[in-house]
């Protein structure tokens, strides 16, 4: 049925049955330039501030067409002037009025229509008729064209003329103010200051400009801007009083709001950082719900952890409520509460009037302190909702869609910090059993920041290097590590500033006493936001390997002099061998030859032996090199 306005000319708002808005047709969206989904669901009062009380000039906003809006009264052809998109004033013609049916009962059809063609002939045939009128009727018809109109006063204040529009809102007649002076006959919040006010203006003679606040039936008040200045005759003498009065209610009320906003919005911040300094949890909850129910302006604000073992809540925080029942006060799940019913919907969740709510049943915590209105939002964690966070009044209110947002906000910092101190909690528990690892660790483990050094060394430093933990905290590793290790040293910071993961790197440290330590570093980058600050450490004392290796190394060596010492050792003894056994062939006595010739034989066994002896060293030394164990 709605898209049936979309071709109408004249632009068009539909209200809900409570007062929200439900549609904008096709020619408002054009003319004023709101958009229909921005305006949707927005309730009337947030709608004439936001988006309608910028095109109203200010001397336009009568209360009968805001009034109308707001407490959805029927008014018909009610001529005002209005800015369209394009910044152009044109004369509307407005009418609000039920819509009937079934269907439809108890929505609102507001139109304004574009009369400015007509305005302008009536006022132009006015003009070229030059019919006399007379002067009081002159300013009775300015002064109903403006919001309380006009009024003017003798020099001692007595009332000369009053628009009908004011007397109607003081509740008085012209005849009352004739006799006690238009301003005393008007109900204000501060009578006295006006008064003493409007009496110095009339005996100075200098200008009025004040700001009158008068209630109005069924409580409130308007705002008036009254202005008005003396009109002297030919000898300057004050001849009579002349002012104006215009309806500032709306933009009061658009600053009034904004003020709050912009106090709510603050108030987030400071939640957020007070998270940031390191308040616990339960310090958190209480300055969130001292911040909704202040900058809300509310009677209580509770925060309930839910316990989803028990389905249910249990009351961690509390503004409004008795003290005593916090961290023992429980409420029920599902939809026996309306915390329950909040996270049944995953949603933020209003109630204007918990007497009469049908959703869920109203908990014993709320009932007991009379609470009539409310909001609950989900304080949600990153594994789950971690309960929910309530703001409620004993008196009735409709809360907005910036009310339903800032109780949302105030929900997400407080369940950011909840989580942040969670993981921090986690981080320093993690910490804790790590230093009481490394304490009890046989290698050396450190870790080192960039900009500030060793900032933690485990104790087998003092057996590696001969060094406390507490001298060497805020130290420079680089500083200990011997200049023949510092080539490769380096490289592997630079491979660890690269994020790459460095491993059985030997390094040659110096000892406090001044000796050579070799220890064996794997390293891996600390990490903070993406960018490389430090190295973890763990280092294993290798110098008694080392050491090992250098003796092993030293006695292949002294083998491998010995083989060849045999080999050559063979060769210096065969040589003479040959010219004994030759000598011997010579002899003539056979059996000297003969024993020469067996003691030669005997000593190139020996010889033989010590060649086999040698091929079977160079095995096994072959044999030691191939399996890496000299």
């Amino acid at each position: 049925m709605y898209y049936c306005f979309d071709e109408l000319d004249d632009a068009v708002v539909i209200l809900n049955r409570d007062n929200t808005v439900a549609r904008l047709n096709r020619s408002f969206q054009e003319t004023f330039g709101i958009e229909g989904e921005a305006a949707h669901g927005m309730e009337i009062g947030e709608f004439i501030n936001r988006c309608l009380s910028p095109f109203i000039p200010e001397e336009e906003r009568t209360c009968r067409v805001l009034d109308a809006l707001r407490h959805r009264r029927e008014v018909s052809h009610v001529a005002c002037r209005m800015r369209t998109r394009a910044g152009e004033v044109r004369w509307f013609s407005f009418s609000c009025r039920a819509m009937t049916g079934d269907q439809y009962t108890g929505m609102m059809l507001i139109r304004f229509r574009d009369i400015t063609p007509e305005h302008d002939e009536a006022v132009q045939n006015t003009l070229e008729a030059g019919i006399p009128v007379r002067p009081e009727r002159i300013y009775a018809g300015i002064g109903e064209t403006i919001p309380y109109g006009i009024w003017i006063c003798e020099p001692d204040g007595t009332a000369i003329y009053v628009s009908v529009s004011l007397l109607e809102l003081a509740g008085t007649t012209f005849e009352e103010c004739r006799h006690t002076g238009w301003l005393n006959c008007i109900p204000l919040e501060d009578t006295a200051g006006a008064l003493a006010d409007w009496k110095r203006c009339r005996e100075s003679g200098c200008l009025w400009n004040r700001e009158l606040k008068i209630p109005v039936p069924g409580g409130g008040y308007r705002t008036i801007l009254s202005r008005g200045a003396p009109v002297r005759d030919a000898e300057g003498r004050i001849a009579l009083w002349a002012g104006i009065n215009l309806d500032i209610t709306a933009r009061r009320e658009a600053e009034h709001l904004t003020a709050v906003r912009a106090a709510q919005q603050a108030a987030i911040a400071a939640l957020g950082q007070f998270a940031l300094a390191g308040a616990g949890p339960r310090e958190q909850m209480d300055a969130a719900v001292r911040a909704v129910a202040g900058h809300l302006g509310v009677e209580y604000a509770k925060v309930l952890r839910y316990l989803p073992g028990q389905d249910a809540f249990l009351l961690e925080a509390a503004v409004g409520f008795d003290g005593t029942r916090v961290g023992t006060a429980c409420v029920e799940g599902g939809t026996d509460s309306q915390a329950g019913y909040t996270l049944l919907s995953c949603e933020p969740v209003i109630v204007e009037d918990l007497r009469t709510e049908a959703r869920f049943r109203g908990p014993a915590l709320l009932r007991d302190e009379g609470i009539v209105s409310g909001i609950s939002v989900i304080i949600q964690g990153d594994r789950g909702p971690y309960g929910v966070l309530g703001a409620h009044t004993r008196t009735y209110r409709r809360f907005t869609r910036d009310d339903i947002n800032f109780v949302q906000a105030a929900a997400n910092v407080l369940a950011q910090g909840i989580e942040r101190r969670a993981a921090e909690e986690a981080l320093l528990a993690s910490e804790e059993k790590f230093r009481e690892i490394a304490q009890r660790s046989f290698d050396m483990i450190y870790t080192c920041y960039y900009d500030s050094g060793i900032t933690y060394i485990s104790p087998a430093v003092a057996r590696i290097l001969g060094y406390t933990p507490e001298e060497l905290i805020g130290r420079e590793c680089r500083n200990y590590v011997n200049p023949l290790s510092l080539p490769a040293w380096e490289e592997g910071q630079k491979r660890v500033a690269r994020g790459e993961p460095v491993e059985g790197l030997e390094v040659e440290f110096r000892r406090k006493d001044g000796s050579a330590a070799f220890v064996e570093l794997n390293e891996s980058a600390i990490l903070e936001h993406g960018k490389v600050v430090g190295v973890q450490t763990v280092g294993r004392d290798v110098t008694e390997r080392k050491q090992n290796e250098l003796l092993r190394q030293q006695a292949f060596y002294q083998i491998e002099r010995n083989i060849e010492q045999f080999a050559v050792l063979g060769d210096h003894i065969r040589q003479p061998l040959q010219v004994t056994l030759g000598r011997a062939e010579l002899l003539d006595d056979e059996v000297t030859a003969g024993v020469i010739r067996e003691q030669v034989e005997r000593i190139n066994d020996y010889i033989r032996q010590l060649d086999r002896g040698w091929v079977e060293s160079r095995k096994v030394r072959e044999f030691l090199r191939r399996h890496d164990l000299e």
